[in-house]
């Protein structure tokens, strides 16, 4: 089941903030309202595109994607109630919002047969909204349709029979009847002739399956129940159906453009424990994917970074210990003593302490000992003048 509908065309509703509308931009992202939340104003989009969804099982899903012309936020009540669903700008997008109280006049002059007329248009909408949520399948149909082929194939070959075989040698062959594959997703998974043609259609275009004509038999589907699941899920994952479930997956860089701030500044922050951990997911198949290619060692090392890439202090573990003595000895000794407070890696602050002498390096960590809380902006400003420093004693090398 596609649950993302395509963005339709519509006539623009003649609207404009003379008319009691208020107008506002959105960027790709921004969620506009979410389920549950006390509704004030309804929309009608300008420009752009607008997703609707509704977050069931820990999915998003999208039930509805609008467009220029098209309106959205009206609860059944038609003047107040609260969020029945949620909504999110799918691309930079312009909207009017209308307030209730303009809605409520303009409906005041309105019939009631029309009135209800429209309540029971919207709470029809809600209906079917939900029903999409819940009934939307998972996982893709090449899968869902592997996975009943082997349950078919399984029973007719036999389990003892195909467990003989899979340690080798050519798999077992399955060939139920094409009637019969019909008749089980119709009951099982509750879809029609066209979908269940179009999805056996698909499997033989990726040759999991052929359709062989055995006269007086009728059509038969020939697969091997032993391999079907694991190519079809292969496939799947390689060509994953963005189309009918929209995860609230958000890389580094999108994420960076939403809030507008640095790419680096924002992994420096997760780095320092600055965010919540729930706002960050880490994809298991591509931990996994790594783990087996470059393995743990991967992940416990850290990059050799070149001094064109020193960034902040903690870079200064790549530099070499000359340039590290002459920018260090050159620090007044009470910045030095208020930066290395907040270096959390031991090796690197025992390593920036070693480019001084014993008697500047004991008055170093004394001041440490009797420091109380530090501007972080100073610190920073130090960091970045003695990143700057080494930088460029180690370019001067070159």
């Amino acid at each position: 089941m596609n649950t993302s509908t395509p963005t339709r065309p519509a006539m623009p509703m003649p609207v404009g903030p003379d008319e009691g509308f208020t107008q506002q931009r959105f960027y790709s992202g921004d969620v506009l309202y979410t389920e549950g939340m006390p509704a004030h104003h309804l929309y009608v989009i300008k420009e752009g595109a607008v997703d609707i969804y509704m977050v069931r099982e820990e999915k998003r899903v999208v039930v509805e994607t609008l467009g220029p012309g098209q309106c959205f936020g009206v609860p059944t009540q038609l003047v107040q109630g609260r969020r029945s669903n949620n909504a999110a700008a799918r691309s930079y997008c312009e909207l009017y919002l209308l307030g209730y109280d303009t809605l409520e006049s303009e409906l005041a002059e309105t019939p009631k047969f029309t009135r209800g007329l429209l309540r029971s248009l919207v709470e029809r909408l809600e209906v079917a909204h939900e029903l999409i949520a819940q009934r939307v399948n998972y996982q893709p149909d090449i899968l869902v349709y592997a996975q009943l082929l082997h349950l078919l194939g399984i029973a007719e070959v036999g389990r003892q029979r195909n467990d003989a075989r899979s340690g080798g040698g050519q798999a077992v062959l399955a060939s139920p009847l094409l009637t019969e594959v019909f008749t089980q997703a119709r009951g099982m998974l509750g879809h029609s002739d066209l979908h269940i043609r179009n999805c056996i259609g698909k499997l033989m275009r990726l040759h999991l399956v052929r359709v062989e004509d055995e006269t007086g038999y009728g059509k038969r589907v020939i697969f091997s129940p032993r391999d079907i699941v694991t190519q079809a899920r292969r496939i799947a994952e390689d060509n994953e159906d963005t189309g009918k479930v929209s995860y609230e997956y958000v890389s580094v860089d999108e994420f960076a453009a939403m809030v507008d701030v640095d790419r680096s500044l924002l992994l420096k922050k997760l780095a320092g424990s600055e965010f919540a951990e729930d706002i960050f997911t880490f994809r298991k198949s591509e931990v996994v994917r790594l783990l087996n290619d470059k393995g743990k060692k991967f992940f416990a090392d850290r990059k050799i970074k070149t001094p064109q890439e020193f960034a902040d202090v903690d870079d200064l573990a790549f530099a070499d210990q000359k340039s590290l003595f002459d920018a260090v000895g050159r620090c007044d000794l009470y910045d030095l003593a208020k930066l290395l407070s907040t270096v959390e890696d031991e090796a690197l602050r025992q390593k920036l302490l070693a480019c001084l002498s014993r008697s500047k390096r004991e008055e170093v960590e004394q001041d440490m000992a009797s420091l109380g809380a530090v501007d972080p902006v100073e610190v920073l400003q130090t960091g970045k003048a003695l990143v700057a420093a080494v930088r460029e004693r180690m370019l001067a090398k070159r």
